[in-house]
């Protein structure tokens, strides 16, 4: 529970959906809690292949493959930072 969805084991039940970080992702995405299997995740990002989708539109900038055009600029979370520093 520290404010960003975390992955893999974290984002379970037994978990409490990441002290309930993952809980917006979950519903956003329902059958898609970790790995990039997820049905309505790559319906919304057809060519986005990240490890861990629950990072994108986590409400947290997250560089690398994650801020690019197939993933949405992160799901929108580097949309601000991208017109910042282009």
């Amino acid at each position: 529970g520290d404010g960003k969805c975390d992955h893999d084991v974290y984002n379970s039940v037994e978990c409490d959906w990441d002290g309930g970080d993952c809980i917006k992702f979950n519903k956003k995405y329902p059958d898609c809690h970790s790995g990039a299997d997820c049905a309505s995740f790559n319906t919304a990002f057809p060519g986005c292949t990240v490890k861990y989708p629950s990072l994108i539109g986590d409400g947290f900038c997250t560089h690398f493959d994650y801020n690019s055009k197939e993933c949405g600029w992160d799901g929108g979370d580097c949309i601000e930072f991208n017109s910042k520093y282009p």
